[in-house]
């Protein structure tokens, strides 16, 4: 019997996604009926972390299946002209809450700019740029969203955190690249801004990393 073809976990990964997606939507589901049952406080609380777990691996999930997709190129990208103040409204109150619960905020600099790039992948970079930001900000202090249009259109957030050395920057634009940072616990993959750089490049897009107090993140749309 002739040995088995080696399997491409990236292309499998990719063949499956959406299989592999549907169990944390039946989750999410069972956990919003059980949710609604209970009364206990202590019951309540132990929901609203169980909660906070499922979110974290949905979105871990969500993060590798995006990154496989790519890299076996059967992700679906489709550019059109995006408002991008909508946009980015929507998405900065949808984490308005999450910022709150850190101890932070978002302030959202208002656009009227539109630019070609694809919606769904744009929503997957914002959230995840924003996400990291949240990550590292200074407790009390804000995360900054805005568009530049000097030098090319192009998307910004900013936050005041440790920052990444010019000399680190290349490391965690890599899937499960990471800074080790004392007093900060992560519990991501190392992969948001491995993601970003992913989809900006299958979009024909630029993101680069910059800012010597904290970090800024440019996602130009201008290549």
């Amino acid at each position: 019997m002739n040995a088995p073809a080696p399997i491409d976990p990236v292309r499998l990964l990719s063949s499956v996604g959406h299989d592999l997606r549907q169990p944390f939507q039946a989750m999410r589901l069972f956990l919003n009926l059980l949710q609604m049952k209970l009364q206990e406080p202590k019951q309540v609380e132990l929901a609203g972390r169980l909660e906070e777990a499922l979110e974290v691996g949905a979105a871990q999930m969500d993060q590798v299946l995006t990154l496989a997709a790519l890299g076996a190129g059967t992700a679906r990208v489709r550019a059109e002209n995006v408002p991008l103040g909508p946009l980015l409204a929507r998405v900065v109150g949808e984490m308005v809450e999450k910022a709150a619960k850190a101890g932070k905020r978002i302030k959202l600099v208002p656009t009227s700019l539109s630019v070609e790039t694809d919606p769904v992948m744009l929503d997957r970079v914002l959230r995840a740029l924003i996400d990291n930001a949240l990550t590292h900000a200074t407790p009390g202090r804000r995360v900054l969203v805005g568009v530049r249009r000097a030098g090319g259109p192009a998307l910004l957030v900013a936050d005041d955190g440790p920052g990444i050395q010019p000399a680190n920057r290349a490391l965690v634009l890599e899937p499960g690249g990471r800074l080790e940072r004392v007093g900060i616990a992560l519990r991501g993959l190392g992969l948001g801004l491995a993601l970003c750089h992913q989809i900006a490049h299958r979009l024909g897009h630029e993101l680069e990393l910059g800012g010597t107090k904290g970090l800024v993140v440019r996602f130009g749309f201008s290549r």
